[in-house]
């Protein structure tokens, strides 16, 4: 009997052993598990750091990310008693802002091995001891600690821990397995592609959501958007390099996390070596967003129609418009003529609208992040474009006319017989009206273009659809027609008016040369010009002959060439290149100041904005110019920031890009309490920013808190 209750009492001891009260500190609850109840010596083990975190706050992985630091402990272990480094579970991303981290929510366990000494004897205790640190995250950052000690009997036999195994295990589960097969990494111009040669990766890929790559150090932009593919072989993910990574080829390491449609996810550790991506890797997209629906993609649609439908109103596109006007005069009593010439506008408007959607889809393949506006940010494109619009400007005040040469086709815009020049002006149209991004052609964009290639080119070409629409409907509808004046003498003096539009066109274009090249990019096409109009005057006198009209046609394309190669190798001054359109009290926009600013507890509004793009300058102008705008954002302190995407920028276009917008503007307003942004439309009024940023402004509150506040 007295044998029996000792047994009894035993087992009560070393079942009890491994018991230890958690740790609870303001934020979460801490403690040390083990798989065993009882140990042997020379035995080796699982413990592991259990940490429960209430709603809304969150720990870090190994690599925290853009900001964070990992738990830890620091042992206070006996002599013999060795602990090795953590085993990490599959993290998730955590945006935080404009940041990316990376770690864990709700519950993590972080296992690790522990060796009993051999010279322990039955009867002893092992003792895990030590002080235990952590970075918790909310709103607010607060690093806590808690001393934990947890107890194991050694004995004869081990014992296990049942309800301890089953979360160890767990957490094991959910850590990334080594990958199998070829693992290479490519640099890039601006970042990386990593390809991984599992077939097993590939197969899960097939039904995944998204993928991402973690990284084990600071190689990439974390929150830069990542692009992923599989082939019959394995998966491979396009990232952008960071200003960290080296600039050579080097390896890199981390976790490739693939997350399915029913809620799984798979995880794989990487290191992947420097060479070309393995065969078979790429092919089909993962995660290239959601495929519409049906009656989503109409929705689309629709968008894209009233978008085109609205440029016909952008300032940037009505010069081109009034000449379209004038040529449609001259069709108007000739039904036929009417017809093809609405015909061959609409296609010329359409394949220019093909041709950027195409060029957008080709260069997001690559790795680029391009948008709306694309074909006015390269310098030696918008002196071209300026001179063409010069050309035509002296086109249409009759200082010259050249046949159907290129000249011919700009001066015979406004000729009753040129089906030519309507497909022309179709084209100038589209090129001019495709960067003023306004009222629903925005978010229309942005959707088509995480959609695959198809349903990018369609919305183009229905945008495409809406500009051309006002005029192909005058061109077949003939009660229309007739209520349009007959040509006659007074058409020669219209046609002469019309040249100053084009030349304001040209100047405006000067005008987003200065900030993209500066005033040497300006003077090289003002040259130009003086050559272009040199050439067409010497056309007029000796062109005649074959020889003649040779060497006018090589002067003229000196006049083109020679400003757009020369502007290619010139800069704008720093201050004019990285904010072109702000105030003296704004400051230029970075994801970094956003966090520091949010930190701060301040209200951001942040205008990106681009020169060529007309309608933020008639917001800038109207709205963010006005007395009453500068004295609310006084009287709130608010934080004034410009994202100019006037020139190529490659973070200002990730940063559209999370908003779904493939072009400027965009008008982002930060509450002061912290939190994501409230999106404007594109269309400002001075109430609507008074109450967007009155709100902003009153959803601050006090931290009652005695931590002190980390940013994250």
């Amino acid at each position: 009997m007295i044998r029996w209750c000792a047994a009894l009492l035993a087992s009560f001891l070393v079942a009890g052993a491994a018991m230890a009260d958690p740790v609870k500190t303001e934020h979460a609850t801490a403690e040390i598990i083990a798989e065993r109840s009882a140990v042997v010596p020379g035995d080796q083990f699982l413990g592991a750091l259990k940490l429960d975190m209430i709603d809304g706050w969150h720990v870090y992985w190994k690599n925290a990310g853009d900001s964070g630091e990992s738990p830890e402990i620091a042992w206070a272990t006996a002599d013999g008693v060795k602990t090795g480094a953590f085993s990490w579970p599959a993290p998730h991303a955590i945006p935080v802002a404009t940041l990316m981290n990376y770690g864990y929510e709700h519950q993590v366990v972080l296992p690790f091995e522990v060796t009993v000494p051999a010279d322990y004897k039955p009867g002893d205790k092992l003792e895990l001891k030590g002080q235990a640190r952590w970075l918790i995250c909310s709103d607010v950052c607060v690093p806590e600690q808690a001393q934990l000690d947890t107890v194991l009997s050694v004995a004869d036999t081990p014992a296990s821990n049942e309800a301890s195994s089953n979360l160890i295990a767990a957490a094991l589960a959910n850590v990334p397995k080594p990958a199998t097969g070829d693992q290479k990494v490519k640099r890039a111009p601006t970042g990386f592609a990593v390809g991984v040669a599992d077939p097993e990766m590939a197969l899960a890929a097939k039904t995944a959501t998204s993928i991402r790559f973690y990284p084990d150090g600071p190689e990439i932009e974390n929150a830069a958007p990542q692009k992923g593919y599989y082939g019959a072989d394995g998966v491979s993910i396009d990232m952008q390099a960071s200003d960290l990574a080296a600039k050579g080829d080097a390896p890199l390491s981390g976790a490739i996390i693939i997350e399915a449609k029913d809620g799984g996810r798979h995880a794989w550790d990487v290191k992947a070596t420097p060479g070309d991506l393995p065969a078979g890797v790429t092919g089909k997209t993962i995660g290239a967003g959601p495929a519409l629906g049906g009656l989503a993609l109409l929705g689309i649609l629709g968008a894209a129609f009233l978008g085109g439908l609205v440029l016909n109103l952008m300032p940037c596109v009505l010069p081109v418009l009034s000449i379209k006007a004038a040529g449609l005069v001259h069709t108007a009593h000739d039904p036929k003529e009417s017809r093809a010439h609405g015909v061959f506008y609409t296609a010329g408007v359409v394949i220019c609208f093909l041709a950027i959607g195409a060029i957008l889809v080709a260069l997001r393949a690559a790795g680029e992040q391009a948008g709306l506006g694309f074909q006015l940010q390269y310098p030696p494109l918008v002196a071209v474009f300026a001179l063409l619009m010069f050309a035509v400007g002296l086109n249409l005040l009759g200082v010259f006319e050249v046949g159907t040469s290129l000249m011919g086709m700009g001066g015979n815009l406004a000729e009753k017989e040129g089906a030519s020049g309507a497909f022309f002006t179709g084209l100038l149209a589209a090129f001019v009206g495709a960067p003023c991004v306004g009222p629903f052609m925005a978010p229309a964009v942005g959707v088509a273009l995480a959609q695959p290639a198809l349903v990018v080119l369609l919305v183009f070409a229905v945008i495409g659809l809406g500009l051309a629409a006002p005029f192909l409907v005058l061109s077949f509808t003939p009660a229309l027609a007739r209520l349009l004046p007959k040509p006659g003498k007074w058409m020669s003096t219209f046609r002469q008016v019309l040249a100053f539009p084009m030349f304001l066109t040209a100047v405006w274009l000067l005008w987003i040369l200065a900030a993209q090249a500066g005033s040497d990019g300006v003077i090289l096409v003002v040259g130009g010009a003086i050559i272009l109009s040199f050439g067409i005057w010497l056309a007029t006198k000796i062109g005649g002959k074959l020889v003649g009209r040779g060497v006018a046609a090589l002067i003229i394309l000196a006049g083109f060439v020679t400003p757009a190669v020369l502007s290619a190798g010139t800069t704008a001054p720093a201050e004019a290149g990285t904010m072109t359109t702000a105030e003296a009290d704004s400051q230029p926009w970075s994801p970094q100041l956003v966090a520091d600013l949010q930190a701060q507890k301040k209200v951001i509004f942040v205008d990106f904005t681009a020169r060529w793009c007309a309608t933020c300058q008639v917001n800038k102008r109207l709205v963010l110019e006005s007395s009453e705008v500068k004295k609310l954002f006084a009287e709130h302190n608010v934080a004034f920031l410009v994202a100019d995407w006037t020139n190529r920028d490659g973070v200002i276009a990730e940063a559209l890009a999370q908003y779904d917008r493939a072009g400027v503007p965009l008008y982002l307003v930060y509450p002061a309490s912290g939190g994501p942004a409230e999106v404007l439309p594109q269309i400002l009024s001075t109430g609507l920013v008074t109450k967007a940023v009155k709100e902003a402004a009153g959803t601050q509150t006090a931290q009652a808190s005695a931590a002190t506040p980390i940013n994250r």
